[in-house]
């Protein structure tokens, strides 16, 4: 039996969530969505992150932020960013990029890439 693998998206990622909740819902695995980098401070009820996916709304700034929240409250998180830019190769803070616009089955792919 898979273990359920608990997913969090961070940012404005609308057209992406529907189709992506569902794909990780088949597979078993439970998604949490929070809008933005302010909302993820106040979202004290998410326990448990293995894959946070961080989305291209978030400014460079709030990106980097975030992934520093993320690596200090779930230590063992892995981060996918969604990004156009490769500049994130050199920082240790993530662990892997898709480009904007892949599909939720090549999303969710990287996600159980990123757990393997």
């Amino acid at each position: 039996m898979k273990t359920l693998v608990h997913v969090l998206s961070i940012g404005s990622a609308e057209t992406l969530n529907t189709p992506y909740e569902t794909c990780l819902r088949e597979r078993g695995h439970a998604l949490a969505v929070v809008n933005g980098y302010k909302d993820l401070f106040r979202a004290v009820k998410i326990e448990s992150c293995e894959v946070a996916v961080l989305h291209q709304s978030l400014s460079p700034d709030e990106l980097h932020e975030v992934a520093h929240f993320i690596r200090r409250r779930w230590p063992a998180a892995r981060i996918l960013i969604v990004r156009p830019e490769e500049w994130w190769l050199d920082d240790v803070l993530y662990d892997d990029r898709v480009v904007p616009g892949v599909n939720p089955e090549l999303l969710l792919s990287a996600v159980e890439r990123l757990l393997d």
